[in-house]
């Protein structure tokens, strides 16, 4: 892809803003993350994850609140604008990331298993 190409990138569809911010900005912040094996950028990941991400709202701890609202707005936007195929990805997108933080393998949740490798204390 040139460079040309990569400036004319828009956010134009739905799936696109969450391919962004449930999985390439995650993934950015991951990665730095695991490669620092720095406790400020694991935490980082983590609550980017909980509070941004996750559209599984928990009032009391105060995390998936924005996830939702930007779930929804997203999949209403693109209700409104009547793209078929952009309803369908965003919602198989969200699907997704609602199955990390709910479907559990030997008792534990997806998500759990994602930050397993990441150094949350110094020593």
């Amino acid at each position: 892809m040139g460079m040309k190409k990569i400036r004319d990138f828009k956010f134009d569809k739905g799936w696109k803003l969450l391919i962004y911010f449930d999985y390439l900005l995650p993934a950015i912040i991951y990665l730095i993350a695991f490669l620092t094996q720095a406790p400020f950028a694991a935490k980082l990941f983590h609550s980017y994850e909980m509070f941004i991400v996750s559209p599984i709202p928990n009032f009391s701890a105060l995390t998936g609140i924005i996830g939702l609202i930007y779930h929804i707005g997203i999949i209403g936007y693109t209700i409104k604008k009547r793209y078929i195929r952009d309803i369908a990805v965003s919602l198989l997108l969200t699907l997704l990331t609602v199955a990390m933080f709910t479907v559990r393998i030997d008792g534990i949740e997806i998500n759990y298993f994602i930050l397993q490798p990441l150094r949350f204390a110094s020593f």
